[in-house]
């Protein structure tokens, strides 16, 4: 038998004991809890599936509308503020022409080499106010597949606990049950 024939068989055995006299209710009862909970997770999948595709739906949305309304300009740069050492980013002053002609100064981020007279990309907001970039196609898919992910991730948890409370629960009627047959054992009252 290959390693992963006798894995699995010994997975199998966990989830359904056998008949056996060795086998109690107990372990019927906490192989059934585990075989729900594995049923719940692999259910739980396409209902990930679905909180993917509206979610997907959602910010597809919000990229639509952010890309309609804001605009990339070249902003010129006054004054550079240096990074930190933790960052390879730092800000600038800079100042950009808005579509009515007029000029907007503001501070806007820089890279590491930016110097004043040099021109930077900027995304503005209908107010001529420095924005994000505004959320892509592929942003929206990302933000949809964590969130599906988390969301079963979530779910697997509350199974996961389940299982381990029932677990518990059913240990501790186990050693219950092994001390009073041990006590029984060890009294008159014995067939032995």
């Amino acid at each position: 038998m290959s390693p992963f024939t006798l894995w699995l068989s010994r997975q199998w055995r966990l989830i359904r004991p056998g008949r056996g006299s060795l086998a109690r209710s107990w372990d019927r009862a906490e192989a059934a809890v585990l075989a729900t909970a594995v049923l719940a997770a692999l259910f739980a999948v396409p209902v990930a599936g679905v909180v993917v595709s509206e979610v997907r739906a959602a910010q597809m949305a919000v990229s639509r509308q952010q890309q309609a309304e804001r605009r990339e300009v070249d902003a010129l740069v006054l004054d550079v503020t240096p990074p930190s050492p933790e960052s390879d980013d730092g800000t600038a002053t800079a100042v950009w022409r808005l579509p009515d002609g007029s000029d907007r100064t503001g501070t806007v981020p820089a890279g590491r080499g930016t110097g004043p007279g040099d021109r930077v990309p900027v995304w503005v907001d209908p107010a001529g106010e420095p924005v994000p970039a505004p959320l892509t196609a592929s942003g929206a898919l990302t933000v949809a597949l964590a969130a599906g992910l988390l969301a079963w991730l979530g779910v697997v948890a509350a199974l996961g606990l389940l299982v381990a409370l029932v677990r518990a629960g059913l240990g501790r009627l186990r050693l219950a049950a092994w001390e009073r047959e041990w006590s029984e054992l060890g009294s008159d009252k014995t067939r032995w």
